[in-house]
């Protein structure tokens, strides 16, 4: 495993006709009082070069520059929150896999932290990949660990993956312990188990969801360090095995 930024050119294009180039894709926006707005991008971005050393000695995996502001207009009205728009995402996308071709990468994958981005880190792979004529592959973590993440309780103190509750506050007590501030409590919180994936059957957009309120989906005092250590090995077990079978190693 390697970070991009740490490759000489010479490096890169020795390695980069054989290996994986990864790019995390966060967001910096609002996550309730106690997260730090960064927490969906030091996530992916943990994941991915978790997966990567995990895949050492079978699959080289390089990791890109993370793009670090992704899609959160419905973020905005609580406050703290940087956003793109829709055509700039999908540009930048775009452009950082063009880049990543020319230096000789043959396959690239957009791994997305963010539940704003999860359609158009698909969409920006879809194009890319057909521009380029490269294999360019795209998926959000907790959607490529579902059934991992299921397995290990995810959904049993709140909504998976919610946002900033029992969830992202238990990754994030494992990872940064020092940038939680005293996760909220409220009792009584009400979520609902989705059998089906992130979006369910069908996606309904609520322009005025996050509008008001507290910012975070379900009880943050919830989550732990543990149960965050558990999900996180969860995801990069998940994450590892999408990339070896995306790199068609399998």
């Amino acid at each position: 495993m390697s970070l991009l930024s740490e490759l000489t050119r010479a490096a890169v294009a020795q390695r980069a006709p054989d290996a994986v180039a990864v790019v995390p894709v966060g967001a910096c926006e609002q996550h309730g009082p106690h997260l730090p707005l960064g927490t969906d991008l030091m996530v992916a971005e943990h994941v991915a070069t978790a997966a990567a050393a995990r895949l050492a000695g079978e699959l080289d995996v390089v990791v890109a520059p993370s793009v670090a502001v992704g899609y959160s207009p419905h973020h905005v009205p609580i406050g703290a929150t940087l956003t793109a728009g829709v055509v700039t995402l999908l540009t930048q996308l775009q452009e950082v896999c063009a880049g990543l071709t020319a230096a000789g990468f043959r396959r690239v994958f957009l791994l997305n932290g963010h539940g704003g981005n999860a359609e158009l880190v698909v969409v920006a792979a879809r194009e890319a990949g057909q521009t380029l004529r490269v294999r360019v592959g795209a998926g959000s973590y907790w959607v490529m660990a579902w059934d991992e993440l299921i397995a290990a309780g995810a959904q049993d103190r709140g909504r998976l993956p919610g946002h900033a509750g029992a969830f992202e506050t238990s990754l994030a007590l494992a990872l940064r312990p020092d940038l939680v501030v005293d996760p909220p409590h409220r009792p009584g919180t009400r979520f609902e188990r989705n059998p089906a994936g992130y979006f369910g059957r069908y996606h309904v957009e609520q322009p005025d969801a996050m509008a008001s309120g507290d910012g975070f989906s379900d009880d943050p005092s919830a989550g732990t360090a543990e149960d965050g250590r558990r999900y996180l090995d969860a995801v990069v077990t998940a994450v590892a095995a999408g990339l070896r079978e995306f790199a068609g190693q399998v």
